[in-house]
């Protein structure tokens, strides 16, 4: 036994210096644009702090203020509804709103500004019906607070799902203290539920800034200048690359605030649920209490999928004829093609990371393990440029070999948290049954932790999946040459002010990431009813 022990810790020493040498190599490209940033000249940063920088800034924060008010309205509130009534279509609503995130936030934005604008569908009818009307609606609609909105309706079910896993766990006895005190139903919403699940509410918002800082396509549409657009403007405009790494670690700043603000805020916050004591549903009896709460969650379902469905499924169909199917075919055989080859290496890794971590319970994995989680809060702009300054003198720049790594960077925390969460819930008397078995680190990986967390990979899988398709900054800065995407096509029509030829394209995005979150939400059903 005690050989054996022996050996299992030799192997572990093993495994834990691998996992530290594949950190250093995922975290490099931020290393190399830290370097770069010390070591070139700061004249052109005193240049961006004299005139562009303020901008960009305050147009971020701005930015980032609309869109989380929007994705906390759309997403508290049905998620609330949907984990403590019965009413009319709730099991329907369960399901559809999770749909926006199929829809990349860009689309969102092409869509409802070819809606809105003047030879769109709203506009023309009330030319027609109404000119008083069609005169009022008969405006610039390329608005920082109109892109709020629409990227508030694309990102809420980050919230929406936050919020709805944690007013599931509380406990029924919360609510019926609250009530024996004589408060209100809106009154325990507010002043017992919200607290207990402020954490799981912030980490989901934290999720929405993050994209928020990502966003590119959206936000050059619009007209808007925040760092990202900054950092694509000096770099491909311009060619000032200096300028851009000055940008990016500006931004990197206001990443880190963003994720240590997020570590302390779930850290200070300490909230139990107790177990076996779930909200108590209720029955709503009153068809029009029943009505309202349908009304409360059709909202972001309506504006935040069905609308922009069947406008683009329209538009679709209209430039049928038009529509190159060889290329439309090939464009999605690329994009599946490179989403499921970086998907399956992406939990992999994840999984790697966290066993290590696991067998190890050594503090440098589990540092290790949250600096590499940086990547999903890091904007695709400074990944793709540190990417390209560490792989510039070699021949690896405009491979897919390279698009591959900085999708790893960037979502190996996408996939690392359902994994975590499913090795979490088995206790580690297990692993210890396999050493004594004579199972060495490498096999208890492949026959134990494998089969039974095979659910969380999948659910992983599908995740990330979903991300690489809608990526849209790291592909178009790293794709190897005549390497198109749905994605990029989407934007190339778009700017080019040929949305509707867009549309087929878009479509096939939309119709594939629903499909795969609805793959996602069965499940999650499954390991919630194992469990």
């Amino acid at each position: 036994m005690e050989i054996r022990k022996h050996y299992f810790f030799i192997d572990n020493k093993r495994w834990v210096f691998s996992s530290l040498f594949l950190a250093l190599i995922l975290l490099s490209p931020i290393i190399i644009l830290i370097i770069s940033f010390f070591s070139g000249s700061k004249t052109t940063l005193f240049y961006l702090l004299d005139n562009v920088l303020i901008d960009y800034t305050l147009n971020t924060i701005y930015l980032i203020l609309i869109t989380s008010i929007f994705a906390l309205i759309l997403g508290v509130f049905p998620a609330w509804i949907i984990s403590n009534y019965y009413f009319f279509g709730r099991k329907f609503f369960d399901i559809v709103l999770y749909l926006p995130l199929a829809i990349p936030s860009y689309i969102m934005g092409f869509t409802y500004i070819d809606i809105l604008s003047y030879t769109g569908p709203i506009q023309s009818y009330l030319r027609d019906t109404s000119p008083y009307l069609a005169e009022i609606f008969n405006k610039d609609y390329l608005q920082i607070e109109v892109l709020g909105v629409l990227l508030g309706l694309a990102l809420y079910p980050y919230v929406y799902t936050a919020s709805r896993i944690s007013f599931s766990l509380i406990g029924s006895n919360y609510v019926n203290i609250s009530k024996n005190l004589g408060l209100s139903s809106f009154q325990t919403f507010y002043k017992v539920i919200i607290p207990l699940s402020r954490p799981a509410i912030f980490s989901g918002l934290f999720l929405v800034i993050m994209e928020v800082l990502n966003e590119y396509g959206a936000v050059k549409y619009f007209g808007v200048n925040t760092y990202t657009t900054g950092i694509f403007r000096s770099w491909f405009s311009f060619g000032d690359v200096n300028g851009a790494i000055q940008l990016a670690c500006i931004l990197l700043i206001i990443v880190l605030f963003f994720f240590v603000l997020d570590k302390l805020s779930i850290k200070n916050s300490k909230f139990y649920y107790q177990k076996n004591s779930q909200v108590q549903k209720m029955k709503l009896i009153n068809w029009k209490k029943s009505l309202f709460m349908s009304s409360i969650c059709s909202v972001p379902f309506l504006f935040g999928f069905l609308v922009p469905f069947f406008f683009i499924l329209n538009n679709s169909i209209q430039t049928l004829s038009s529509t190159n199917f060889d290329k439309l075919i090939q464009l999605t055989g690329n994009t599946i093609y490179v989403s499921s080859i970086s998907s399956v290496i992406i939990i992999f890794v994840a999984l790697f990371f966290l066993f290590v971590e696991r067998i190890s319970k050594t503090k440098i994995n589990f540092f290790t393990n949250n600096l590499i989680s940086l990547g999903y809060a890091l904007p695709g702009a400074i990944i793709g440029l540190g990417i390209i300054l560490l792989f510039s003198k070699f021949s690896l720049v405009g491979s897919l070999f390279i698009l591959i790594f900085a999708y790893v960077i960037r979502f190996l925390a996408v996939a690392k948290s359902p994994i975590k969460a499913s090795l979490d819930k088995h206790p580690n008397t297990i692993d210890d049954t396999g050493r004594n078995l004579g199972l060495n680190p490498l096999s208890l990986l492949r026959r134990l932790h494998l089969p039974i967390n095979r659910f969380a990979l999948i659910s992983a899988f599908i995740v990330t999946f979903i991300d690489i398709m809608k990526e849209l900054p790291i592909t178009l800065i790293l794709r190897p040459f005549n390497f198109d995407t749905l994605a990029t096509q989407t934007y190339e029509f778009a700017v080019e002010e040929m949305i509707p030829l867009s549309a087929t394209y878009s479509l096939v995005i939309i119709t594939l990431g629903s499909l795969m979150l609805l793959i996602l939400k069965n499940f999650i059903d499954k390991q919630i009813n194992v469990s």
